[in-house]
């Protein structure tokens, strides 16, 4: 929360708070009618060489004015009502309210009220709020003529209303949906970078500097370091699950050549529909009929992992994993993907499963972006050709 600092001592006139109107002297709404009447136009004639766009900053709306006010006997002088200041990364921001008191020669005032908000890397944020907030009292106050859709152009620094090209990638990068998914982020470095924007500079979680780029890689570093972290816990409790079932149904992992095992084809076929279960009660429901047709302990390719295993052990950890609820369909999706990259059968049950759920991702493929079923096609087909050339499984064909 920024904190409320103790506003400056406002200027006053000296004097009584209260007179005797004097007659002689017009009243000062009939003197801002005037001032109205002979304020100039103010055009866009700034020009922020860094940002590359046209502004009309405060010292062009004094100078249209300085002139009729003089000419009319209207002085203004300045009362800073309230204001708070707050830190934005390396950035010092200050937001103030300030009052714009107008006085004419027969003591009357007009007083215009507005808001001014700037931030600065030293300690001219206040400067610029107040030169903000004295602008629109102007322009607004004297209704001096601009052009259709600029109210909300900023000083020469910092524009008011201007947003930065990474802005809108912050936004996004912000959302649960983009900062908790790694395929997102990925889509989004490919995108900034087709905008040119990944040097852009931008404000971390943390308030430090760096660039959009650096931050949306740093952010899937940590996810996929997550990713791991729970693969491995996942690969520990598996173990520990295998080997409870193997000591009570006197089954276990299955221990041969990959690339000489036979899948039992009815068991092969409850892995592949426990792969795709929505729930633990459907995984659980696989179990009984396997139970009930006596092929439960058979060898199978886990779905999870592309490697020979019992039946019972593989239905064990999908329960688990349906249970604990801790993965999404995506990232489970992608994990079976990888641990059966190197085999025809996982990667065909992978591409099935990945057609029944409607999985189409874009994901990173041999330095380009493809789709997932894309992916999973090309891997089938070049693991095809690597056995037909004797340098792959012998289940390829």
């Amino acid at each position: 929360m920024p904190q409320g600092i103790e506003a400056p001592a406002s200027t006053t006139a000296e004097g009584p708070t209260s007179h005797t109107q004097n007659q002689a002297e017009p009243t000062i709404y009939q003197l801002m009618a005037l001032v109205m009447r002979d304020v100039r136009n103010v055009g866009k004639e700034g020009f922020n060489d860094h940002q590359k766009y046209s502004f009309r900053g405060v010292d062009d709306f004094i100078g249209a004015l300085a002139q009729p006010l003089r000419d009319h006997g209207v002085f203004m002088m300045t009362e800073i009502l309230d204001f708070q200041t707050s830190v934005r990364g390396k950035m010092n921001a200050t937001h103030m309210r300030v009052a714009f008191h107008f006085y004419g020669p027969a003591g009357d005032k007009v007083t215009a009220t507005t808001l001014g908000e700037a931030s600065d890397t030293a300690d001219k944020a206040s400067n610029k709020a107040m030169s903000a907030a004295l602008k629109y009292a102007l322009m607004q106050t004297f209704m001096i003529p601009v052009d259709a859709g600029s109210l909300d152009d900023g000083d020469r620094d910092h524009p008011v209303g201007q947003r930065s090209p990474a802005d809108g990638y912050m936004e996004r990068l912000r959302k649960p949906a983009v900062w908790n998914n790694p395929t997102a982020l990925l889509a989004m470095h490919t995108e900034a970078k087709a905008d040119g924007l990944l040097n852009a500079t931008v404000f971390g979680p943390g308030g430090d500097e760096t660039t959009l780029g650096e931050l949306i890689v740093a952010r899937g570093t940590v996810l996929k370091n997550e990713a791991a972290e729970r693969e491995k816990k996942k690969a520990e409790d598996a173990a520990a699950v295998a080997a409870q079932v193997a000591a009570e149904t006197g089954g276990g992992t299955v221990v041969v050549d990959p690339e000489s095992f036979q899948p039992h084809p009815d068991g092969q076929d409850f892995a592949n529909q426990a792969a795709l279960a929505p729930s633990r009660e459907a995984v659980d429901s696989l179990r009984s009929t396997a139970e009930g047709q006596g092929i439960v302990n058979a060898g199978v390719l886990a779905p999870d992992s592309g490697q020979p295993d019992v039946l019972s052990a593989y239905l064990e950890r999908r329960a688990a994993e349906l249970a604990s609820g801790s993965e999404s369909e995506l990232d489970g999706f992608m994990r079976r993907v990888r641990n059966g990259w190197n085999s025809v059968a996982s990667t065909r049950m992978a591409l099935e499963e990945a057609r029944q759920k409607g999985i189409n991702d874009v994901v990173p493929f041999n330095g380009d972006h493809l789709r997932i079923q894309d992916v999973l096609e090309i891997r089938i087909k070049a693991l095809k050709e690597k056995a037909a050339q004797g340098g792959g499984e012998q289940q390829a064909a």
